[in-house]
Protein backbone atom coordinates (compact mmCIF):
# COMPACT_ATOMS: atom_id res chain seq x y z
CA UNK A 1 0.00 0.00 0.00
CA UNK A 2 2.81 2.93 0.80
CA UNK A 3 4.54 1.61 -2.32
CA UNK A 4 1.53 2.54 -4.13
CA UNK A 5 1.33 6.17 -2.62
CA UNK A 6 4.97 6.34 -3.30
CA UNK A 7 4.79 5.89 -7.08
CA UNK A 8 1.22 8.08 -7.36
CA UNK A 9 3.26 11.27 -5.45
CA UNK A 10 6.31 10.94 -6.93
CA UNK A 11 4.85 11.03 -10.44
CA UNK A 12 1.80 13.14 -9.33
CA UNK A 13 2.83 14.77 -6.33
CA UNK A 14 5.12 17.64 -7.63
CA UNK A 15 2.55 18.27 -10.46
CA UNK A 16 -0.49 18.14 -7.68
CA UNK A 17 1.30 20.51 -4.90
CA UNK A 18 2.70 22.82 -7.60
CA UNK A 19 -0.08 25.45 -7.15
CA UNK A 20 -0.16 24.85 -4.01
CA UNK A 21 3.65 25.82 -4.03
CA UNK A 22 2.86 28.79 -5.87
CA UNK A 23 0.25 29.90 -3.31
CA UNK A 24 3.11 30.73 -0.34
CA UNK A 25 5.97 32.86 -0.61
CA UNK A 26 9.42 31.05 -1.51
CA UNK A 27 10.80 31.58 2.23
CA UNK A 28 7.95 28.86 3.39
CA UNK A 29 8.57 26.69 0.60
CA UNK A 30 12.52 26.09 1.92
CA UNK A 31 11.31 25.63 5.13
CA UNK A 32 8.94 23.01 3.96
CA UNK A 33 11.95 21.52 2.04
CA UNK A 34 14.37 21.76 5.12
CA UNK A 35 11.45 20.10 7.69
CA UNK A 36 10.97 17.25 4.97
CA UNK A 37 15.36 16.99 4.78
CA UNK A 38 14.95 16.91 8.27
CA UNK A 39 12.37 14.30 8.54
CA UNK A 40 14.19 12.48 6.44
CA UNK A 41 17.45 12.55 8.21
CA UNK A 42 15.90 11.74 11.86
CA UNK A 43 14.90 8.58 10.35
CA UNK A 44 18.17 7.61 8.66
CA UNK A 45 20.00 8.28 11.47
CA UNK A 46 18.31 5.78 13.97
CA UNK A 47 18.82 3.37 11.06
CA UNK A 48 22.04 4.20 10.71
CA UNK A 49 22.46 4.39 14.65
CA UNK A 50 21.11 0.29 14.11
CA UNK A 51 23.71 -0.22 11.53
CA UNK A 52 26.65 0.99 13.31
CA UNK A 53 25.40 -0.96 16.44
CA UNK A 54 25.23 2.41 18.67
CA UNK A 55 21.89 0.63 19.66
CA UNK A 56 20.42 -2.79 19.26
CA UNK A 57 18.89 -4.27 15.76
CA UNK A 58 15.73 -4.07 16.06
CA UNK A 59 13.43 -5.41 12.81
CA UNK A 60 10.40 -3.71 13.54
CA UNK A 61 12.01 -0.78 14.37
CA UNK A 62 13.97 -0.54 11.29
CA UNK A 63 11.50 -0.96 9.03
CA UNK A 64 9.10 1.65 10.60
CA UNK A 65 12.07 4.52 9.78
CA UNK A 66 12.56 2.88 6.37
CA UNK A 67 9.13 3.05 5.67
CA UNK A 68 9.01 6.86 6.72
CA UNK A 69 11.88 7.24 5.22
CA UNK A 70 10.73 6.07 1.28
CA UNK A 71 7.16 8.12 2.58
CA UNK A 72 9.18 11.50 2.83
CA UNK A 73 11.89 10.58 -0.15
CA UNK A 74 9.18 11.85 -2.86
CA UNK A 75 7.94 14.91 -1.25
CA UNK A 76 11.17 16.75 -1.67
CA UNK A 77 11.37 17.80 -4.48
CA UNK A 78 7.82 19.89 -4.24
CA UNK A 79 10.32 21.83 -1.85
CA UNK A 80 12.77 22.56 -5.11
CA UNK A 81 10.82 25.17 -6.83
CA UNK A 82 12.73 27.61 -9.43
CA UNK A 83 11.36 30.78 -7.49
CA UNK A 84 13.52 29.25 -3.97
CA UNK A 85 16.76 29.87 -5.61
CA UNK A 86 17.74 33.01 -4.46
CA UNK A 87 16.22 32.21 -0.27
CA UNK A 88 19.55 31.69 2.03
CA UNK A 89 19.82 27.74 2.33
CA UNK A 90 21.77 24.88 2.42
CA UNK A 91 21.29 24.20 -1.33
CA UNK A 92 24.24 25.15 -3.36
CA UNK A 93 23.68 27.49 -6.58
CA UNK A 94 24.87 24.70 -8.84
CA UNK A 95 21.59 22.98 -8.03
CA UNK A 96 19.55 24.89 -10.07
CA UNK A 97 21.66 24.43 -13.18
CA UNK A 98 21.61 20.65 -12.89
CA UNK A 99 18.15 20.42 -11.96
CA UNK A 100 17.88 17.24 -13.78
CA UNK A 101 20.56 15.72 -12.53
CA UNK A 102 19.15 16.13 -9.37
CA UNK A 103 15.71 15.05 -10.40
CA UNK A 104 17.76 11.73 -11.76
CA UNK A 105 19.21 11.40 -8.22
CA UNK A 106 16.13 12.13 -6.27
CA UNK A 107 14.83 9.46 -8.51
CA UNK A 108 17.33 6.91 -7.33
CA UNK A 109 17.63 7.44 -3.71
CA UNK A 110 13.29 6.98 -3.88
CA UNK A 111 14.61 3.57 -5.87
CA UNK A 112 16.73 2.69 -3.01
CA UNK A 113 14.73 3.73 -0.18
CA UNK A 114 11.68 1.32 -1.76
CA UNK A 115 14.31 -1.50 -1.85
CA UNK A 116 15.47 -0.91 1.80
CA UNK A 117 11.79 -0.98 2.98
CA UNK A 118 11.35 -4.37 1.19
CA UNK A 119 15.20 -5.98 2.44
CA UNK A 120 13.92 -4.58 5.94
CA UNK A 121 10.58 -6.58 5.78
CA UNK A 122 12.45 -9.88 4.12
CA UNK A 123 16.02 -10.19 4.09
CA UNK A 124 18.66 -11.02 7.14
CA UNK A 125 20.10 -8.02 9.36
CA UNK A 126 23.29 -8.06 6.82
CA UNK A 127 20.77 -7.92 3.84
CA UNK A 128 19.38 -5.03 5.69
CA UNK A 129 22.85 -2.95 6.20
CA UNK A 130 24.14 -3.62 2.63
CA UNK A 131 21.20 -2.33 1.33
CA UNK A 132 21.17 0.80 4.19
CA UNK A 133 24.84 1.39 2.71
CA UNK A 134 23.93 1.83 -1.07
CA UNK A 135 20.47 4.06 0.01
CA UNK A 136 22.95 5.96 2.61
CA UNK A 137 25.44 6.81 -0.56
CA UNK A 138 22.79 7.71 -2.60
CA UNK A 139 21.70 9.93 0.16
CA UNK A 140 25.83 11.22 0.47
CA UNK A 141 26.18 11.55 -3.46
CA UNK A 142 23.17 14.53 -3.85
CA UNK A 143 24.90 16.15 -0.43
CA UNK A 144 28.57 15.66 -2.17
CA UNK A 145 27.01 17.48 -5.22
CA UNK A 146 24.52 19.96 -4.32
CA UNK A 147 24.30 20.82 -0.66
CA UNK A 148 26.49 23.44 1.28
CA UNK A 149 28.66 22.48 3.88
CA UNK A 150 26.77 23.43 7.35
Amino acid sequence: MVKKWILFFSFFGPFQFYQLAMAVSPEDIVKYRQGILFGMGWNVGAMGSMVKGDVPFDRDKFIFFAERTAALTPMVLEGFQPETKDVESYTKQKTWENLRDFEKRMSQLLEETEKLVDVAKTGGESEVKKQFGKTAQQCKGCHDNYKKKS
